[in-house]
């Protein structure tokens, strides 16, 4: 069995951050912060002439099930207030998404839905879902004014804590864009490596997914 990970977590302030469940009563500062962790690449997707991605993912947050559902993401709150938004699951959650994002990109999109769902899995192609033995951390994002203390950090570990490498062969990863040097070095600080770069030319009139690469840190 592998050792979980523990690392030292740090605050201005005599208090301590913890995590919580996401309930959908939080869609008004969560879905902000989770579109915020890759706006390029969720314009991309989520965004129409008559639909803004935000709408659709707060549509989703609130639904239960899917890979962007409220019940799959966690809090960071200090003093109760939420201050980072994030999510950790692996390769065998991740197989029930598929469906449920579907399901919810037919009953928003209607007949624009096809689009959406094609521009869905061309981004998959770069920003790959996790194998079963991989731990995936996604939809990372600290409020905009309190970046810089160490509270991504903090945060990305207490996610690992709630799902702590079983086993042999298993390992946490992300996916950090080419466009984001300062994530990189964050993940880096934790002991994350760079195990490929995939390159994207994905592109429309709302926005584009850049070229990621994928990071891992095993046990």
């Amino acid at each position: 069995m592998a050792k979980p990970l523990i690392f030292s977590l740090q605050t201005t302030t005599m208090h301590q951050p913890s995590l919580r469940n996401c309930t959908p009563n939080d869609a008004h500062w969560a879905v902000p912060l989770i579109y915020a962790s890759g706006p390029d690449a969720f314009d991309y997707v989520f965004q129409t002439k008559n639909q803004k991605a935000q709408e659709f993912l707060s549509f989703a947050f609130k639904r239960k099930g899917g890979e962007f559902s409220f019940d799959n993401h966690y809090a960071l709150t200090l003093e109760g207030r939420p201050i980072g938004i994030g999510a950790i699951f692996d390769g065998k959650k991740a197989l029930g998404f598929p469906l449920t994002d579907a399901q919810n990109i037919m009953r928003y999109y209607k007949l624009q839905s096809p689009q959406v769902l094609v521009k869905g899995l061309r981004t998959e192609k770069i920003i790959q879902p996790p194998k079963t033995f991989e731990h995936s951390l996604v939809h990372l994002a600290i409020d905009p004014q309190l970046r810089g203390q160490g509270l991504g950090t903090t945060l990305v570990a207490l996610l690992m804590q709630q799902l702590p490498l079983g086993a042999m062969g298993e390992k946490f990863v992300l996916d950090v864009s080419l466009e984001n040097p300062r994530a990189k070095k964050l993940y880096k600080t934790l002991g994350f490596k760079v195990s490929k770069t995939i390159q994207s030319t994905l592109k429309n009139q709302y926005g584009h997914v850049p070229s990621h690469h994928r990071m891992e840190l095993a046990g």
